[in-house]
């Protein structure tokens, strides 16, 4: 559908609503300042209300896991599938976000591009972590437990488990790194201790202090709350979404057809892509022209197509995102690209599948091991987070531990559910602070790195044709079996290497919170536990507890990445460094999939960061846009074609009208709200509420949409629509019959307090008042054409012969072409109006119409000395017509 002449197709259309879509589509919409461009998100799953489920039981729908891949025989996969809603994996994430190295120490991010390194560590790295909440401090973690753990840790020393990878190399925590960025200055060292929860004044060294931070664990959360309560607002990119679809809401005015075709983000849930629509350039280039969806929201699936816009003039295109989780993201690539990019990117697309090993570790120590605690009372819980590598082959090869430790009696056995799950009464609240926990429990969780390029991992199409879903092959996954005890090419080895280095370092570290005490391992699932000796090494607690029975099956860390990895270079990647699938002109990917390498993190902070650096690519180099009106002096701007100065400057008078005010690519649209009901059909005025003028030349620009359905114009020097009307103001609007509509809408006191140059070529006549004795008042009437001043005698032909007292000069100007741009300038100096109308395509200039105000109370220039004249803007049942380029000159 048309509004505004604009084809409203879709500029962007995002597939999967889920972790890094949502942020994508935020992005894309709150960053465009002329309302420029239409976004379609379309996700498979329903749309859940709770805004974290390891929190909140879900309301509404059953998001539902499913697999929708197929995996080879007898592997060693065990996916839970992929969580289908709105938000996907980030309602049910657990919050760590550590930040991938790379630095002169170490770096994770080998194969990655430079510029992407240089733009992650400069900007994006940091606003990603204030959106998703990790600049923050953790300061609903604390207590004598967190304190005593944390010191306890550090006091290893630098000969234990720091040694493979010291914390001096490790940068500062991100909430330092953020201070700085905030207050161009280091935090001092009792906000260092205010960070840490610790007393201010103390005489522990600046470096210890840093220490200490770099241990605390790195969770994506901004809340306070009681002790031992995780808050329930851990990172969604739900509220995000939901933010948006607000804001679109509201900028549509109305629910159905014509106001849908205003909005400027739409979701659609439960709704499934099945392959991009392409088209081959003349330079055998491939550009995306649109989607093919299979819709399931009704008894029977149907398939359809969505178009995207059309290339604009000036080059700039629209653009599809493939958001969804990176197995599917590259099952879509692959349906749709197998042919056209063959030899290219496709002989590519699913190669470097990569994921995390993943190992826990439950321990239950008594409290006497944790020095520094009280000797009585609650210990309530803590976070910790300890980075390490080692070398594989000659390679550094990374992982970390996240640690949650908890105090609990002596049968407690599940640390994660009180810091993560736990979200107990008031009254709950005051038992659990008068606990006396007798030990504290310790969950340990190791995750590693995968090495990439590893041809046993990878995701393809699968060949059986029973493998098929809506008349396209399913995905075909695998990994390398590292988990298993041999076997695999060199990379699996080398994986189970690094499984093997990780297991070993998590049980020296469970041994420094052991500190020489009897303990003892925890088997979760089971529900057993096995003694450990005090005293004991390294070499028994493995042999008690061997390290393969810890390590969680493949792909159940969800942190699948790598098959659309990106290289500058057509030849050796998928996409290039904004990741733009190579030898595409309009096809991007968010997430994960992106990865050159994995490193250890959690993919969230990286996955946000980079979709953030997509946002603003898209936004300012490749989706249309209009231009932001710059007015030359000594011309001042009141509308710049931006959503600033719209919504700020800028005030609608009768909100409960139906015919309203759009910014539409850059222009004010005027529109009449047809499917409002209960909305009266009365006049609309959007009115410069940043101020009133005097004497002053106005110039903007409009065009009309339909050579028979435009009545619009612009008024001038009209009072504060919203204060009272003077008495003689007043009497009038009584006389002439307007008190009614006054009181329902304020727009009718600019019609009886100011004059308005009329945008009408048809010059409808008004039904409701008489032209010398003839009622309805006659179209054509020169007063109420274009360029006049409505209303206003202009030697109109009377019915008994003759024309009437002119009182303003009017001459016609060019008859008014749907679609080209015209130019007003208005001069309004004393008692003297003139007007000037412009055809922008050929240039000819008419003055309109000269006027001479005789009228003391109506058009006004002062009160009290004060300049008292207000200029605003028309919407008229029925008609269309856009503005821009709104400049004055006092």
């Amino acid at each position: 559908m048309d509004v505004a002449g604009n084809n409203r197709k879709f500029d962007v259309i995002i597939i999967g609503g889920g972790s890094f879509g949502s942020v994508v589509a935020n992005g894309l919409f709150m960053r465009d300042q002329t309302r420029s461009r239409r976004i379609l998100l379309l996700e498979q799953g329903p749309f859940v209300l709770p805004e974290h489920v390891q929190n909140l039981p879900f309301m509404g729908a059953d998001p539902g896991y499913r697999v929708p891949w197929v995996v080879r025989q007898g592997s060693d996969l065990n996916y839970a599938g992929l969580l289908y809603a709105i938000g996907g994996r980030s309602l049910t994430w657990g919050g760590w976000s550590p930040e991938l190295l790379h630095d002169a120490h170490n770096d994770e991010m080998v194969g990655w591009p430079a510029s992407v390194i240089a733009d992650l560590q400069a900007k994006y790295f940091h606003d990603a972590g204030e959106q998703i909440g990790v600049n923050s401090t953790n300061d609903y973690v604390y207590g004598p437990l967190h304190s005593a753990l944390r010191q306890q840790l550090l006091s290893n020393g630098p000969g234990g488990v720091f040694a493979a990878l010291p914390l001096a190399e490790l940068l500062d925590h991100a909430v330092v790194r953020a201070f700085e960025r905030r207050h161009g200055a280091a935090p001092s060292d009792d906000q260092l201790r205010g960070f840490l929860n610790l007393p201010t004044g103390g005489a522990t060294p600046r470096a210890t202090l840093l220490d200490l931070l770099k241990l605390e664990a790195p969770l994506a959360v901004q809340a306070t709350t009681e002790t031992g309560i995780f808050p329930v607002n851990k990172f969604s990119s739900v509220p995000l979404l939901v933010q948006a679809c607000r804001l679109a809401s509201g900028e549509a005015d109305g629910v159905g057809q014509v106001p849908d075709a205003r909005k400027r983000l739409m979701v659609v849930p439960r709704c499934q892509v099945v392959e991009l629509v392409t088209e081959t350039q003349a330079d055998n280039w491939i550009r995306v022209t649109g989607v093919r969806v299979v819709d399931t929201s009704g008894p029977d699936p149907v398939e359809r197509t969505v178009d995207l816009a059309p290339p604009a003039p000036d080059g700039r295109q629209s653009a599809v995102v493939l958001a969804l989780g990176t197995i599917e993201t590259t099952r879509v690539a692959l349906t749709t690209f197998q042919s056209s990019l063959a030899g290219r990117a496709a002989e590519r697309m699913g190669k470097n599948l990569v994921a995390h090993l993943r190992s826990n570790l439950n321990i239950r120590v008594p409290r006497a091991a944790i020095a520094g605690v009280p000797a009585a009372g609650a210990l309530q819980v803590s976070a910790l987070f300890v980075k390490s590598k080692a070398q594989i082959n000659g390679l550094d090869r990374y992982f970390h531990l996240q640690i949650t430790a908890s105090g609990l009696g002596r049968f407690g056995n599940e640390s994660e559910a009180e810091l993560f799950k736990k979200i107990p009464t008031l009254d709950h609240v005051s038992a659990m602070l008068e606990a006396d926990d007798k030990t504290v429990v310790v969950t340990i969780r190791g995750i590693g790195e995968m090495v990439p390029q590893n041809p046993d991992s990878f995701v393809d199409l699968a060949k059986t044709p029973s493998d098929s879903e809506y008349n396209r092959p399913k995905a075909f996954v695998d990994f390398g079996d590292s988990r298993q005890p041999a076997g695999g090419s060199p990379q699996t080895q080398s994986d189970r290497l690094l499984w093997n280095a990780m297991d070993s370092f998590t049980d020296e570290v469970a041994l420094v919170f052991a500190n020489g005490h009897p303990f003892e391992i925890i088997k979760a699932a089971q529900g057993k536990t096995i003694p450990v000796p005090a005293g004991a090494n390294a070499a028994q607690l493995a042999a008690l507890h061997p390290h393969s029975a810890r390590r969680d099956r493949l792909g159940t860390t969800h942190h699948e990445a790598g098959t659309m990895w990106m290289d500058a270079s057509p030849a050796n990647g998928v996409t290039n460094d904004f990741g733009r699938v190579h030898d595409t002109t309009n096809c991007y990917v968010a997430g994960p999939a992106l990865y050159p390498t994995i490193g250890s993190p959690n993919p969230m902070l990286t996955g946000v960061a980079l979709g953030r650096r997509t946002v603003d690519l898209l936004t300012d180099h490749v989706l249309p846009r209009a231009s932001v009106f710059a007015a030359a002096a000594p011309w001042r701007a009141l509308f710049d074609s931006t959503a600033k100065t719209f919504g700020t400057d800028w005030g609608r008078v009768s909100p409960d009208v139906a015919n309203g005010f759009a910014l539409i690519n850059g222009e004010i649209v005027t529109y009449t709200n047809y499917e409002a009901d209960g909305r009266s059909k009365d006049i609309g005025l959007l009115y410069y509420q940043r101020e009133a003028f005097a004497d002053f030349t106005l110039r903007l620009q409009f065009r009309i949409l339909d050579a028979q359905s435009h009545n619009t114009g612009v008024f001038v020097r009209f009072r504060n629509p919203m204060i009272d009307p003077t008495p003689i103001i007043a009497q009038r609007i009584q006389d002439d019959g307007d008190a009614g509509s006054f009181q329902r809408n304020r727009a009718w006191g600019a019609v009886h307090s100011g004059f308005e140059v009329q945008i009408d070529d048809t010059a409808k006549g008004d039904a409701r008042r008489d032209f010398y004795g003839i009622h309805p008042e006659p179209d054509g009437l020169r007063k109420n054409r274009t360029g006049a001043i409505y209303k206003i005698p202009a030697a109109d032909s009377i019915p008994t012969g003759g024309v009437d007292a002119a009182t303003q000069a009017y001459q016609p100007g060019p008859s008014l072409v749907p679609g080209r741009w015209y130019e007003y300038v208005i001069d309004v100096r004393a008692d003297n109006y003139t007007v000037d109308l412009t055809d922008l395509a050929s240039g000819v200039t008419t003055r309109t119409t000269t006027f001479q105000n005789t009228d003391p109370e109506r058009g006004v220039a002062l009160v009290g000395g004060q300049p008292a004249g207000y200029i605003g803007l028309q919407s008229y049942p029925n008609s269309t017509v856009a503005y821009r380029h709104i400049e004055i000159q006092p």
